[in-house]
């Protein structure tokens, strides 16, 4: 694997690896379980154990993150970094 390659999947795990702490302690910030946040979205308790786990490598959709940031009173912010 070339180097950039490897950032670049090196990169997407860091970052996967960042949103699913950050939802975990705000969910537990909140007192709210894995089940009331997957019944508050419409979603499986299932789904939201994967977007917390760090074994997990798929990336959340947009849609997903954004329905968990409106239960938490936040919005989702996307930035493009240099």
């Amino acid at each position: 694997m070339k180097d950039k390659e490897f950032k670049i999947y090196f990169d997407r795990a860091v970052a996967k690896r960042k949103i699913a702490q950050e939802i975990a302690a705000l969910r537990k910030a909140y007192n709210i379980t894995q089940a009331q946040l997957a019944k508050e979205i419409k979603t499986s308790q299932q789904a939201i154990s994967r977007l917390e786990s760090p074994n997990d490598k798929r990336m959340p959709s947009l849609v997903f993150l954004d329905k968990i940031a409106k239960v938490f009173d936040r919005r989702l912010v996307i930035s493009l970094q240099k």
